[in-house]
């Protein structure tokens, strides 16, 4: 089954117009659109719940970079529970326009995606609303997610900030999430890179670290911080180049309300080329 899902997202991605948009974060996404280039991320959360035992989330994403103002990418993305059972949690497809393409914070990228899922996800790019710890046996939902991203790069490396909202397609109310963050440019890796990870551009990729918040923020009607109902994090991370094509990127988000689970979370991203 993973099998068969993974070519069908990547066969798919190929008739999408797609970006590289997050660079070192793990839930923020910047302005960045890397004209051209395709880019494999593949991705892991080790999920300590908030009874206190493991679960493991996975995604594969496929982006390119079509041109400097459209662009979009497919997700496919599982997971195994505590009883070790391996599942296909659904697949995301989203689109990306930036209107204006200069490097100003208050000049947005908006951000479109849709999402089926069969169970609730256990890898997270995102939260929204109040924490739902629902049962994986769930019926398969269909939601729309919608992101105003605000990003600036500077010489020491880039602010972010992105307001998100979900709805289900079958129905309900708009559950709406924050992410922020920060990273700052370390020292230069010495090895040829993409955009993303060369913020004084240079040339040469860098190290980089940084931060990031995300949470919820209520929903439609019900709006405004209630820690014992939403999930917020702290997450430092940081991107290590390993090679003109690759990168490792590592984070741990740390739980800061009730609902919260802790997070170790690691992502390869491959760098595939102008393809």
């Amino acid at each position: 089954m993973w099998t068969k899902m993974t070519f069908a997202a990547l066969f798919m991605a190929a008739g999408c117009a797609v970006m590289a948009g997050s660079g070192p974060y793990f839930d923020s996404y910047t302005h960045h659109m890397e004209v051209g280039e395709w880019e494999l991320e593949i991705g892991a959360d080790a999920v300590q719940t908030i009874e206190g035992s493991w679960e493991y989330g996975q995604q594969i994403e496929m982006e390119h970079g079509f041109n400097e103002h459209w662009a979009g990418s497919l997700y496919v993305v599982g997971g195994r529970t505590g009883d070790n059972q391996w599942e296909l949690d659904g697949y995301k497809v989203e689109a990306r326009f930036r209107p204006w393409t200069r490097n100003f914070f208050f000049i947005p990228t908006f951000y479109l995606e849709y999402e089926q899922f069969h169970h609730e996800e256990l890898y997270r790019d995102s939260v929204e609303g109040n924490a739902e710890h629902e049962e994986a046996s769930r019926t398969t939902e269909h939601e729309a997610e919608a992101r105003l991203i605000f990003s600036q790069d500077f010489d020491w490396g880039n602010v972010v900030l992105n307001i998100v909202g979900e709805r289900s397609l079958d129905g309900g109310r708009t559950a709406i999430g924050y992410t922020a963050g920060f990273f700052i440019k370390g020292p230069s890796s010495g090895i040829a890179g993409a955009a993303d990870f060369d913020p004084d551009q240079d040339g040469d990729s860098h190290v980089l670290f940084g931060a990031e918040a995300f949470g919820g923020l209520g929903q439609e009607g019900d709006l405004g911080p209630q820690s014992h109902l939403q999930e917020d994090y702290i997450q430092p991370f940081l991107a290590l180049p390993l090679s003109k094509r690759v990168v490792l990127k590592s984070a741990v988000a740390v739980g800061l309300t009730r609902p919260s689970e802790n997070r170790f979370r690691l992502i390869f991203v491959v760098r595939l080329g102008k393809v």
